[in-house]
């Protein structure tokens, strides 16, 4: 497949590397980053600047935001290459489905 089909081969190569954001980066997350990280970049969303410094431990980039805040997510519009979203439904709804 030629390289300006693809989502990254239009890139220069220093920013080939895939960029992955996890979206609820607890227990499941963090599992899933330990496969990720060293292979491409990993970058999770956070509501609790208590955790930067654990996730930074383990080689996520820690960023700052809530699901319930879009002003806060504006940033990540368009960064990563792929999303994991393991965020759970806003408490205030549990039930409905």
């Amino acid at each position: 497949m030629p390289s300006n089909q693809t989502p990254l081969g239009a890139l220069p190569s220093r920013f080939r590397k895939e960029r992955v954001l996890i979206i609820g980066c607890g227990d499941v997350g963090q599992r899933a980053a330990k496969q990720l990280v060293g292979r491409t970049r990993v970058v999770a969303l956070t509501s609790s600047p208590e955790k930067a410094a654990g996730l930074r431990a383990q080689g996520i980039t820690p960023v700052q935001g809530n699901l319930d805040d879009a002003s806060s997510l504006q940033r990540l519009s368009g960064w990563a290459t792929r999303v994991l979203h393991l965020a759970p439904p806003p408490s205030d709804r549990v039930g409905e489905w």
